[in-house]
């Protein structure tokens, strides 16, 4: 068994980003494009190592060959972990999957067997920056996005009225997500957003070298500039973007670290923090209560 590696991250806190650098990467710097490849990224036909979300519905049905119209959601979190490993088995080249699950499930179980899992990038962002792009994301208030992040038993991607492309995926607070994921029992990376801005070669070389690229630093650096920003929200003007929830207008949206600072009143930047003011130290976000 090859083993996966995960790219971990509350939503909204930069993995989609990460991971266009990563294609870009493997492609020895190549213009980032969203409709390269149609193939499912868990069948063997797909090129890259660069999978989708693990919370793929089209992916549980296919490597289970089973319907999860028939399921409840309690028994569909009871089989995720076995579709992983299901598929970690015959999987080639060490894969790297985005996530936005917990790294325990709600039963307090692992969903990632640890066993299938190669090693797992860890992405954090200062949960006042989260909170604002969570909102323009999810077509809601600040102070409703504000009010998930603190709820132990979010679910993203829950729906009543279809079948959505993603199954549900329990978010048990921003602090919990985070703390979940740093204590898992597989080797971490660690970063932060805010780092990543401030120095994007380095930072994701750091990364590359974690997730076993053999590349040089003048790839990294085609990567970073292909995967600028700019070019990000231009490619999905051009064709469009997948993962785009259809009550936002666009994805790529801002990507600035310490953009709460001109958004969020007084009032919802202390709740926030009073919410995860312990989490926000361990991670060494300052604090303005």
């Amino acid at each position: 068994m090859s083993g996966i590696y995960w790219i971990a991250s509350y939503p909204k806190s930069g993995n989609t980003w990460v991971r266009m650098v990563l294609r870009s990467l493997e492609q020895g710097g190549a213009p980032v494009r969203f409709d390269d490849d149609n193939a499912p990224w868990w069948d063997p036909s797909h090129r890259s190592r660069i999978g989708g979300i693990s919370s793929s519905r089209f992916f549980f049905e296919d490597v289970l060959d089973i319907e999860s119209s028939d399921l409840t959601e309690d028994e569909i979190e009871t089989l995720r972990s076995a579709a992983i490993l299901a598929w970690a088995e015959s999987a080639g080249k060490p894969p790297i999957v985005k996530t936005h699950d917990a790294w325990l499930s709600s039963r307090g179980t692992p969903l990632f067997p640890p066993e299938s899992t190669k090693g797992a990038v860890v992405i954090v962002r200062d949960p006042r920056d989260v909170a604002v792009s969570f909102a323009n994301h999810s077509g809601i208030s600040i102070d409703a996005a504000i009010a998930r992040m603190a709820d132990p038993d979010c679910r993203l991607a829950r729906t009543s009225k279809k079948m959505g492309s993603q199954l549900a995926q329990w978010l048990p607070t921003w602090s919990g997500h985070v703390a979940g994921w740093l204590d898992a029992p597989v080797r971490r990376l660690l970063m932060r957003y805010e780092d990543m801005k401030a120095d994007t070669p380095g930072v994701m070389a750091k990364i590359a070298a974690f997730l076993e690229f053999d590349t040089t630093s003048e790839t990294v650096n085609k990567a970073v500039d292909a995967a600028r920003f700019d070019r990000l929200q231009a490619e999905e003007v051009r064709s469009g973007f997948r993962e785009r929830p259809a009550v936002s207008s666009r994805f790529f949206r801002r990507g600035v670290a310490g953009g709460w600072r001109d958004t969020l009143s007084r009032q919802q930047a202390e709740r926030i923090e009073a919410d995860h003011g312990a989490m926000m130290r361990r991670l060494g976000y300052e604090t303005t209560t």
